[in-house]
């Protein structure tokens, strides 16, 4: 009777250990679906704040250039085609769409009036560099250590990718996925 107990025991430690895998599984599958998304809002609403044909929120954020140099980002002063990216480096969809960024930026930041600028969400400056640094990235990034400006777009989901014109009125957004607008 011992020698049954035993056996019935192992297996429903196994059908447990079964439904923990398939558990983990499912979670994993869901977080991996649905983006770097980090949110700490409850809202129930929609986490959009800007969306194509509004206009872009006005905000200044210092950056660092491509050389190192530090400047100034605003919105109060749009000169053309302009991209605001947000991210952060940990989010492995952002790490995806920064290379593609990156060249995007190669491509077109010798067009008149083209800025683009790479701002963080709640990541330091020193952990920013580095992971420019060590993915030969040349985007201008603001390195922003809380949602203050994450917050002006949206309460959840990187990467953000935001195109506009001169005007300020949002032309493109892409979320979770960058892929480049079609002329």
């Amino acid at each position: 009777m011992e020698h049954k107990d035993t056996r019935t025991q192992r297996a429903a430690t196994r059908h447990k250990v079964l439904w923990a895998f398939v558990f983990l599984c499912a979670l994993f599958s869901l977080t991996a679906v649905t983006g770097c998304s980090m949110s700490d809002d409850d809202e129930d609403e929609t986490t959009e704040r800007v969306r194509v044909g509004d206009r872009m929120p006005l905000f200044t954020v210092q950056m660092v250039d491509s050389d190192g140099t530090a400047g100034m980002f605003t919105t109060a002063q749009l000169t053309g085609e302009t991209v605001i990216v947000l991210f952060n480096t940990s989010c492995s969809d952002c790490q995806r769409d920064l290379p593609l960024l990156n060249d995007y930026y190669l491509q077109h930041r010798n067009d008149k009036g083209f800025q683009m600028v790479a701002i963080s969400r709640e990541e330091g400056a020193e952990s920013v560099a580095a992971y420019w640094a060590a993915n030969g990235l040349v985007i201008p990034y603001s390195a922003q250590p809380d949602r203050r400006i994450y917050s002006l777009f949206a309460s959840s989901i990187i990467p953000r990718i935001y195109f506009c014109g001169a005007n300020g009125i949002v032309t493109h957004v892409f979320i979770e996925k960058f892929e480049a607008p079609k002329p």
